[in-house]
């Protein structure tokens, strides 16, 4: 971009130079009350502050400094020490008011305000004008601000804006740029960036888009800033504003693998798979060796059920870095997918290896273990998982079938208390905590927990669950409820085999009751004549 510097409200080209002496002009030969709104970035203020003070010394120069948000100027300055003799009162800070107003834009407006409330500081200024006027005749007010805080007043206190003598947009210098650019590059990381609030993060992208507005910005100090702008965007899981703003990176340099590479990673969080295996790709023909990017598009692969593509993906990363536990762990579920099963217990070993903490590999590899008929190994391993996360409740039901199939009732039973403990919603877990208790003689309890199984609400898609209520229903011989439920199993999923069998089943059952009833009254009519 040219070093052009232009007015907040025209578009006059000027030099930077030109546009202070403006601002100097306008304040030499102002004499009492006035309005004077500049663009220009904090340490660009620092700057400006010193040099009127230099180049008017007549003037008795004061500078009001708000650290936080405020609701009323009026009493900040009429307790400001010597006021009373101020020619001119620099406010800085004002933005601090405004930053925790800002929404999503409104009618494509951006973010610089929102229809719908309006900062008190606000409604302040533009009602209390004439007060300012009244109480400080003698002082030439000149706000510093950045760009989105000059619009926000703009729009939501026009009548005070009205009232400015001047506007003026002052480029901050080169040297103090780079260093304001350099702090804000060099001295936070992405994981700073994921520990910070969503506040901290919006005042962060605003400081950002105010550099991206100095008119002497270089395209390399627009790309390293928008880079960073999508890292932030994509630590506050604002993944389409991430795209955007590495959409923009490219645009500078298209060849940035960095910007291809989170940027995948931002589509496939949206679930934009093949868009994300596309921006893999385009960094892996840049930087062929980066090994994150390699296996980030094995995930994304994975994701779409092509196991092979993922697997090979997943090889390259390897070959570039062997010791990649996350590679070793999703290769192992492309391949336990696949049915490769002793494959599989081999990848997840790799993991293990390399992170025996890894409790999603000791889970799925019992699972493996159990399909290969290891029931034993299959428990061990789901024990391990428990060891490093006992919270699980998953991995204390599927641990309770293992039990049970090695007729280890009464350990499968504490299993699935252990499950129910976690989560108490699963009619499944009830469901076959019944069975067991049936088993082990314990009849009252096992009905207590088909009831429960019954009385559990189902997701209205999940025709799994609609299918074991069903049978508890049917246990506890609530045959036509038990019928519902299977048909609205077989409408969530018309070819869902089970449920037309246990459906056949309760029809059997009530055509059964419906019999003996009928049989009742024939015999009880014929004893009545």
């Amino acid at each position: 971009m040219s070093g052009v510097a232009q007015r907040v409200d025209e578009s006059v080209e000027s030099t930077p130079e030109d546009e202070y002496k403006s601002l100097l002009r306008s304040l030499r030969r102002r004499k009492g009350f006035g309005l004077a709104f500049v663009r220009c970035s904090p340490a660009g203020g620092v700057e400006l502050i010193k040099k009127v003070r230099d180049d008017l010394p007549q003037k008795q120069v004061g500078v009001l400094e708000l650290q936080a948000p405020i609701d009323n100027l009026i009493e900040r300055v009429e307790s400001f020490p010597n006021q009373e003799n101020l020619n001119i009162l620099f406010v800085v800070g004002l933005e601090k008011s405004l930053e925790e107003y800002i929404r999503s834009g409104y009618g494509g407006e951006g973010d610089y305000y929102n229809l719908d409330e309006i900062p008190p500081i606000l409604n302040h200024l533009n009602w209390q004008r004439e007060n300012f006027r009244d109480k400080f005749r003698h002082i030439c007010f000149v706000f510093l601000l950045p760009q989105f805080a000059i619009k926000y007043i703009i729009r939501r206190a026009p009548d005070f804006y009205d009232w400015a003598s001047g506007k003026f947009d002052i480029p901050t210098q080169s040297a103090t740029l780079n260093a304001e650019l350099s702090k804000i590059i060099n001295d936070t990381d992405f994981t700073e960036y994921l520990a910070w609030n969503p506040q901290q993060r919006k005042i962060r992208i605003i400081e950002i888009n105010e550099l991206l507005s100095e008119p002497c910005q270089t395209a390399d100090n627009q790309q390293a800033l928008l880079f960073e702008q999508g890292n932030i965007f994509f630590a506050g899981q604002q993944y389409d504003n991430a795209i955007d703003s590495y959409d923009r990176v490219l645009a500078i340099k298209p060849d940035d693998h960095e910007a291809w590479y989170n940027r995948g990673s931002a589509l496939s969080n949206l679930g934009r798979e093949e868009e994300a295996i596309a921006s893999y790709d385009k960094a892996l023909a840049i930087k062929p060796d980066d090994h994150e990017a390699w296996h980030n598009r094995g995930s994304a692969l994975g994701n779409l059920g092509r196991e092979e593509e993922a697997i090979t993906s997943y090889d390259e990363a390897l070959k570039l870095k062997p010791d990649l536990h996350e590679a070793w762990y999703n290769r192992g579920i492309a391949l336990m997918r696949l049915g490769r099963n002793e494959e599989a217990i081999v990848s997840y070993d790799k993991s293990l290896y390399l992170n025996p903490n890894l409790h999603e590999a000791w889970y799925y590899r019992g699972i493996v273990l159990n399909d290969l008929g290891k029931r034993e190994e299959a428990i061990a391993s789901y024990d391990k998982s428990l060891a490093i996360t006992p919270k699980v409740y998953e991995v204390w039901f599927i641990r309770g079938l293992a039990l049970e199939d090695l007729g280890r009732k009464k350990e499968a039973l504490e299993s699935y208390d252990k499950a129910l403990a976690i989560q108490e919603d699963d009619p499944k877990v009830w469901l076959v905590r019944g069975y067991i208790l049936e088993e082990l003689g314990r009849s009252k309890e096992s009905l207590i927990s088909y009831q429960q199984a019954a009385n559990i609400t189902i997701i209205p898609d999940d025709h799994e669950s609609f299918n074991n209520r069903g049978i508890a229903l049917r246990k506890l011989g609530r045959y036509k409820e038990a019928l519902e439920s299977f048909d609205k199993a077989l409408a969530t999923n018309p070819d869902f085999d089970t449920a037309l069998i246990n459906r056949s089943i309760v029809l059997r059952k009530i055509l059964l009751q419906n019999f003996i009833q009928d049989a009742k009254k024939f015999i009880s009519r014929l004893f009545a004549r």
